[in-house]
């Protein structure tokens, strides 16, 4: 279903999609305000003012995009944001390529090692990727077998593995260096033992085995005139963002993988339009709210929520919107606060 405006409301949507179940007035509507860097606890460093933020399961963290050597962790016991000392900064900004499963991965903006963590606080020295530098771009954990990976972009297609301590400074295995055994990916995800992920040029899907990421196999080939974005798992599913660019248009839909990423099912949310638009239902701006059962996503102006990922509702949400060619670009939950979604140069915040 194709958004327009005019069904841009509770029950619009609800009449639209057969007036099946019932009317979700509990999902509520939320009074959002603006968090720049210096909320979460940052002093400004040169002109840059990003800022995004991240959930591994376990712990959430806000990173300011600078070299500087701080890191701002939800504190649980305060309920407040707070800046900790985190010397490996000092080296370059930080760059998160995973979050989930109780770890965060990051890169050293400029270096080729493994930053991690699993409380936001105490950062450990993972690993390195040799010659890997800034073009790191990518990467998934698996914290049932102890399983990482890494994707980096050079004139061949490597991947980086390991299976040694995160707290332990070790060099990643690469694989790949032929350039043709094992694709570059532009976005991973792990789910039930498999690292999936979109294939550079976004063409293409492609999974390895947890237990062997040395190994990949195609499970969704290329098709004339489709694209692949954003792949994430989230409580048990499997998400992407697949479009189609037809006659100058953009034809985007948010889809459902089957298990082993070998098929996908559309869901009844899509936009036809410009990629930078923030109606666009992005993976990257899922959660999962325990509290209600439900899925949620966040785009323009709504909150939608779903049962089982495929079919979607909406409830507006008034001041939530972000100017011309400003996307969303994450949301998270922190339980007894609120929700927090990433902007460009501030986090807009709800709280619940």
């Amino acid at each position: 279903m194709a958004y327009h405006s005019n069904f841009n409301n509770t029950l619009a949507i609800w009449t639209a999609f057969g007036g099946r179940g019932e009317l979700i007035l509990p999902i509520p509507t939320l009074t959002w305000q603006k968090k720049y860097y210096y909320d979460f606890g940052y002093s400004k460093y040169g002109t840059e003012t990003q800022i995004k933020v991240y959930d591994n399961g376990n712990a959430q963290i806000a990173v300011y995009h600078a070299k500087t050597p701080y890191m701002s962790y939800f504190n649980q016991s305060t309920r407040k944001w707070t800046v900790v000392s985190v010397p490996w900064w000092s080296y370059g900004a930080p760059e998160v390529l995973w979050a989930g499963g109780g770890v965060f991965i990051a890169k050293i903006t400029g270096m080729a090692n493994i930053i991690a963590s699993f409380d936001g606080v105490t950062w450990y020295n993972a690993g390195y990727c040799q010659g890997a530098q800034n073009s790191m771009t990518t990467g998934a954990y698996d914290s049932t077998r102890g399983s990482g990976v890494v994707s980096w972009w050079y004139y061949k297609s490597p991947v980086y593995y390991s299976f040694d301590s995160l707290t332990e400074r070790t060099a990643w295995t690469l694989v790949g260096a032929d350039g043709t055994s094992v694709p570059i990916f532009s976005y991973m995800t792990t789910h039930k033992g498999l690292f999936v992920g979109v294939v550079g040029g976004d063409r293409s899907i492609a999974v390895a085995n947890t237990a062997s990421p040395w190994t990949w196999f195609t499970t969704i080939d290329e098709v004339p005139d489709t694209y692949y974005m954003f792949i994430r798992s989230v409580h048990e599913k499997l998400f992407v963002m697949k479009y189609r660019y037809v006659a100058g248009k953009f034809y985007v839909y948010l889809c459902v993988l089957n298990d082993s990423a070998t098929g996908f099912t559309e869901t009844n949310l899509s936009h036809v339009g410009s990629l930078a638009d923030n109606r666009i239902p992005d993976p990257e701006n899922i959660i999962w709210m325990e509290d209600w059962g439900k899925y949620v996503l966040f785009n323009e102006s709504m909150l939608y929520v779903s049962d089982d990922g495929l079919m979607w509702e909406g409830v507006e949400q008034p001041g939530f919107t972000t100017t011309n060619s400003d996307v969303f670009g994450g949301a998270i939950y922190v339980p007894g606060d609120g929700f927090y979604v990433k902007c460009s140069d501030y986090v807009y915040y709800a709280p619940y």
